[in-house]
Formats: structure tokens, C-alpha cells, sequence
């Protein structure tokens, strides 16, 4: 019963308060940093490609399903940098389906690069309340044949990185859209006490010939919220096979494996289970990803690991 009633709840809560800017977050967000911080835009150094696809709580009854689109190179001037994001986020009854241009101006600063990215777009959310449980047939949402709406949306970051070292800061997707239901319509509203700001930053150890470490944090807050802290550690084998695990303070174990299949292709997967009082009810969470870089220099001294 429980797996029923839960999600008809959720739905209709999502529905009825507000809908939250698209941001899904990857469990590997190493791969997909784009997605999070603008600045990233062209620090592979060839034009770059990624598809993400991502089920969370399995099992679950109208639980999140993701799918991320990127692609971001340098162009000939050495300082700009561009970059395209489409996100498809499914939650319940709600879809959203959001198109951003990145922008990345990067300048070198000692032994690395530090970058300045902002990116802009739509979300195109929608709505489909054929999709909800409902005990009163007057509620206003349910007489409601559907929404669909598009929203603008903005995002900035800072990104340095080196050959072993990286860190950004961002806030992404920062403007908000709650929905009036006096109105019937979505008020757009820039409140930064309200805005995610994200942290994060890593290191490559060198063990031997064969073994490299990468541990890394990703710290997520928000002032009107709470915080979120991600600390990972990916062990990489011959520059083939990367295993690694994430915990988060909100009770998330994650497991991650990566295989540089050739010079151009690299595939991951990942596995996270929540340890919360949701573990009785549903499987866990999966993602695949599929990275191609275009042009590989093999003359680099060092491959880029993110």
C-alpha cells in the first residue's frame, strides 16, 4: 500500500507547491560536470560528447528518470569556449525538458587554467494530471487539464583545473519559478538566498606506473534549505578501469566503474542505494553515461581524467 500511496502524495505535492528548476544531479557528476558548472565548457581541449541516462529509486512507483545530452569544445581563439546542454527530467506527473548555450572564457593562471561560464535558456515544463491519484475530484489541479510552460534559465560558475588538480564553484539554474495557484502562472524571481551554490575540487595521486587516485568533494547548500555534502575516491588502473565509490550525508552509498574502452570512448556505470527509510521500498538507483572525444591528443602529456 505504501508504494501506492507515497507516490500519489509526492505527485500531487510537486503539483499543488512548486515546481523546482530541472537539475538532475549525476551520482558520476566527474563525467557531466557541465551540467553543474558552465566554466567547464572546452577544458577537454577537443570538442566532446556525452549522453547520461539515470532511474532513480527503482521500483518506485513515478521515481525520477533523467537523461543528459552534452557537448562543449574550445574554438580557435584559446580563451572561448562553447558548450550545449539538454536535460529531460521525469518526475511523476511533471516533465521538463530544458536547452542551455554555455559560454567559457578561460585564461591561464600559473600552472593551470581558471575559466569564467555562463549559460542560458528554456525549460519547457508540462504537466499531465491524467498521471495522479486524487481523493477530492474539485481540486483545482485535477480540473486542470494540463500545464506546460516556458521558463527561462541561467546559470554561472568559476572552474580552475591543472593537471592534477581542479575546483569550481557555481550556481547553477539559479533563477526560481514558483507557481501561483491564485494566478494560474509561473512568477519568475532571482532571491540568491534561495539559490544552490556547489563546491567542489579534487586531486590525482600518483601511486605507481599502473595505479592513480582521484579523491574529490562535491559540497551542495542552499541557505534556504540544507547542505549536502559528496565525498568520493575513484582508483584508476592502467588508464583503463576506474573504480571508485561516493558517500553523501543525506545516507547515500554509491559504487562507480569506468572503462576507457579506446583513446576517443570512455563508458561508465554507476549503482547508488539510499539508506533511508525509503530502502524497504524501492531498488536503488542506476546510471550509464557515454563520453566520445573527438580529437585525442596523444602527445599530452597527461589524459584528461576530468
Amino acid at each position: 500500500m505504501f508504494k501506492k500511496i507515497v507516490p500519489a502524495i509526492f505527485m500531487l505535492g510537486i503539483g499543488s507547491i512548486a515546481y523546482p528548476q530541472l537539475q538532475p544531479l549525476l551520482d558520476q557528476y566527474l563525467l557531466n560536470v557541465l551540467a553543474i558548472n558552465p566554466a567547464y565548457a572546452g577544458s577537454q581541449e577537443a570538442l566532446n560528447a556525452g549522453l547520461y541516462a539515470r532511474t532513480q529509486w527503482v521500483g518506485f512507483e513515478g521515481a525520477p528518470r533523467d537523461i543528459t545530452f552534452s557537448l562543449h569544445t574550445p574554438l580557435r581563439d584559446k580563451h572561448v569556449n562553447l558548450g550545449i546542454l539538454v536535460m529531460n527530467d521525469k518526475i511523476g506527473a511533471r516533465t521538463e525538458t530544458g536547452f542551455l548555450l554555455n559560454y567559457a572564457y578561460r585564461i591561464d593562471m600559473g600552472a593551470g587554467k581558471l575559466s569564467f561560464g555562463l549559460a542560458g535558456g528554456l525549460t519547457d515544463l508540462s504537466t499531465d494530471v491524467n498521471m495522479l491519484r486524487y481523493t477530492d475530484p474539485g481540486d483545482g489541479l485535477v480540473l486542470n487539464p494540463g500545464v506546460r510552460v516556458l521558463l527561462p534559465e541561467f546559470s554561472f560558475g568559476l572552474y580552475y583545473y591543472s593537471d592534477r588538480f581542479f575546483a569550481g564553484l557555481s550556481t547553477p539554474l539559479f533563477l526560481k519559478h514558483p507557481f501561483n495557484e491564485a494566478s494560474g502562472k509561473y512568477k519568475i524571481s532571482f532571491d540568491p538566498s534561495e539559490m544552490n551554490y556547489m563546491l567542489m575540487g579534487g586531486y590525482i595521486f600518483n601511486l605507481s606506473d599502473n595505479y592513480k587516485l582521484i579523491p574529490s568533494m562535491l559540497l551542495k547548500t542552499n541557505p534556504a534549505n540544507k547542505t549536502q555534502l559528496d565525498l568520493n575516491c575513484n582508483l584508476i588502473f592502467r588508464e583503463k578501469i576506474w573504480l571508485g565509490t561516493s558517500l553523501r550525508t543525506n545516507r547515500n552509498l554509491i559504487f562507480l566503474l569506468q572503462y576507457q574502452a579506446n583513446q576517443q570512448i570512455k563508458i561508465a556505470y554507476s549503482y547508488g542505494y539510499n539508506f533511508s527509510e525509503l530502502s524497504t521500498y524501492q531498488k536503488g538507483s542506476h546510471e550509464v553515461m557515454l563520453l566520445y572525444n573527438f580529437r585525442y591528443v596523444i602527445e599530452a602529456k597527461s589524459p584528461r581524467y576530468f
